[in-house]
């Protein structure tokens, strides 16, 4: 995946889980340290988040930056998704998406509906990337049955205290499809606080728990997309990608 102006995407995200624009200010930091990959969905803040990455984007140039945004059960019906999309675009002020999720294979919604929906936005040129987020290997196969474009990320809850979602066998699955593996709640910054193990492991260099929560999932070939709405914790995520730890200290990570 890449900017549609070309350039690659920034290794740690822009979540926007519970941003509003009184945050503004703070994502336009994160833009001008170079971060150009921002995550955020309908539901967020029923809409507010997606008025404040609009907000946030207004200075710079659309194409240089990569802007993702995800359905809701509400929009995943026959003939919704067009609708849905239409407003997140207007929300966020720009008349594409780099990429559109399905938020979740829920039980009770036929998400399963939006997947060719997606597929004529992607070929009207409203979006340009298909993702799914809290797939399942098997909810992965389904789609793409039924897909005519490639899933390009699943994004799942993924940190070093939380492995459950990103098994083995699926993160296998998206390696072998070249389904990038997107990272939400990739720092737990209260838990890995308290975490001897990661504790240990951020004094051996000097650095951060939340620094080193990062470093493990850019080991694991992940795109983390944490949310940081201060210029400290911007720039501690920032500093995680120079942070090597041993193959030792990986593996004791992967213990945990």
């Amino acid at each position: 995946m890449e900017t549609k102006s070309g350039k690659a995407l920034h290794p740690i995200g822009i979540g926007t889980w519970a941003v509003d624009t009184s945050h503004v200010d703070a994502l336009r930091y994160s833009i001008l340290k170079e971060q150009n990959h921002i995550d955020t969905a309908e539901t967020y803040g029923s809409g507010e988040a997606e008025l404040a990455v609009g907000a946030v984007i207004k200075p710079y140039e659309r194409q240089d930056l990569f802007i993702a945004s995800k359905l809701w059960k509400t929009s995943v019906g026959e003939g919704l998704a067009r609708p849905a999309v239409k407003a997140m675009l207007e929300r966020i002020g720009t008349d594409y998406l780099d990429m559109l999720y399905i938020h979740a294979p829920w039980s009770d919604s036929a998400w399963q509906l939006a997947i060719p929906q997606i597929g004529e936005l992607i070929d009207a040129g409203l979006v340009r990337y298909f993702g799914v987020s809290n797939f399942t290997v098997a909810d992965m196969e389904e789609t793409m049955a039924i897909s005519k474009h490639p899933i390009a990320a699943n994004q799942l809850h993924y940190s070093c205290l939380y492995k459950q979602d990103v098994t083995e066998e699926l993160a296998a699955f998206c390696k072998k499809h070249g389904i990038a593996i997107v990272a939400y709640s990739p720092i737990e910054r209260k838990e890995v606080m308290d975490n001897f193990v990661i504790k240990s492991i951020a004094q051996n260099h000097g650095a951060t728990p939340g620094q080193v929560a990062l470093a493990w999932l850019l080991a694991k070939g992940t795109l983390p997309i944490p949310k940081a709405t201060n210029r400290k914790h911007i720039l501690e995520n920032m500093e995680s990608i120079s942070l090597e730890l041993t193959p030792a200290e990986m593996e004791q990570l992967d213990r945990i």
